[in-house]
């Protein structure tokens, strides 16, 4: 799931979320599901079939395929993709307290430091306002103004859980 949201996040840079989720089930078709152990096996020819077929830029897709090796090398280190995202913050989502829409930044010093992490492991289009993006997508941070009726929902309870 993390890795679907990366790449869904990283797609619609340039364009917007209706787009991008219009088109999510043609990608994660597209894509095996967004599995990591079968997209980073693609070879140069499923590469190109795909691009051809679902018209989806070629280097898009090459840059999926190569991600995808990536979230492998991070899963043999650390155990698994999300055990190194979540590591970032704690373990925990990160409760802001924005009142208005204004105040809300387009990136932030973890969003910054897991795109500088990320850029050094070889992953593509992960500058920090692609990952502060992808953090409110995936559930890292809680960017939800605290007027919305969702904040207090997606803040977690002392009893939760650990992530």
């Amino acid at each position: 799931m993390l890795l679907e949201l990366l790449l869904l996040t990283g797609a619609q840079v340039g364009s917007d979320w209706t787009s991008v989720l219009r088109k999510r089930e043609a990608l994660r078709e597209a894509f095996s599901g967004f599995d990591a152990d079968v997209v980073a096996k693609f070879s140069e020819k499923k590469i190109t079939s795909l691009s051809a077929d679902s018209g989806v830029d070629i280097s898009l897709v090459r840059g999926v395929v190569y991600d995808a090796k990536i979230v492998l090398e991070v899963k043999r280190e650390v155990g698994s993709f999300d055990e190194y995202l979540w590591g970032f913050v704690n373990h925990k989502p990160i409760c802001t307290q924005y009142k208005s829409c204004h105040k809300i930044p387009v990136k932030n010093s973890k969003s910054e430091a897991i795109s500088k992490d990320m850029v050094r492991r070889g992953f593509r289009h992960v500058g920090p306002t692609v990952i502060h993006f992808f953090m409110q997508a995936a559930g890292l941070t809680n960017d939800h103004l605290t007027t919305c009726p969702r904040h207090p929902h997606c803040i977690p309870s002392p009893s939760s859980p650990k992530i």
